[in-house]
């Protein structure tokens, strides 16, 4: 009989989403409001308003204008693979993260890839001038690298891939003009992560023509039984 996988350990590398929680600047954060409450209605039932790239989403191409595929028309494989994780945490605030930076990790690049850099932003995840504005950020070189190398899909733990300075645009347009899709808002600071071999599963909520999704994104690791 064949060994048969089953989950040894998982991790969640997402971050919550709740009311007035930190966003992109330029954007309304979430407003979560009670439709019922249980002693008073009988059920509790609440509505949350907010932008789809709000705490741990996923980028489509359809993100940029240029672009059209949304996250609805990605086969469902595309949202699992095999995870590097990337460790920038010594970067100081706004400092790029360089094809230097990545080169150690070259030969786990394939294109069952999914690469994820911990920078150390979402343990700093506040309405501070820190976490909105100096994060670490992808630069277009080290994003044409990934791309190079055939990656599956990029992540990183702050809201946004390439920071909020004037490479960001272009670090979009790299990566998802290459067809993938893009991770933000992760939480990446679990030591485990460090050691072993790890899958990454990132699901979406299913938007129809959706430019990006609030999804669920973990990590796990395999072990096989008789």
């Amino acid at each position: 009989m064949n060994n048969i996988p089953s989950i040894k350990k998982m991790i969640d590398l997402s971050q919550d989403i709740y009311h007035l929680c930190p966003v992109l600047p330029a954007f309304e954060p979430p407003k979560l409001d009670y439709i019922c409450v249980g002693p008073r209605d009988g059920w509790k039932l609440e509505q949350i308003t907010m932008n789809l790239h709000t705490a741990t989403h996923m980028d489509a191409p359809a993100h940029m204008g240029e672009f059209e595929k949304t996250l609805d028309q990605f086969p469902i494989d595309q949202f699992q693979g095999k995870m590097v994780l990337v460790d920038v945490s010594s970067k100081i605030a706004g400092e790029q993260i360089a094809v230097s930076d990545i080169i150690p990790y070259s030969k786990q690049l394939t294109a069952d890839t999914i690469v994820l850099f911990y920078t150390g932003w979402g343990e700093k995840r506040a309405w501070t001038k820190e976490w909105i504005y100096e994060s670490p950020y992808l630069s277009n070189e080290a994003a044409r690298y990934l791309i190079d190398n055939q990656v599956k899909a990029v992540g990183i733990d702050h809201f946004s891939i390439g920071g909020t300075g004037h490479d960001n645009e272009e670090t979009h347009r790299i990566l998802l003009g290459a067809g993938i899709w893009i991770a933000e808002g992760l939480q990446l600071n679990d030591t485990e992560l460090l050691q072993g071999d790890w899958h990454v599963f990132a699901m979406p909520v299913k938007i129809r023509d959706s430019s990006g999704a609030p999804a669920r994104i973990v990590a796990l690791q395999w072990t096989c039984s008789r």
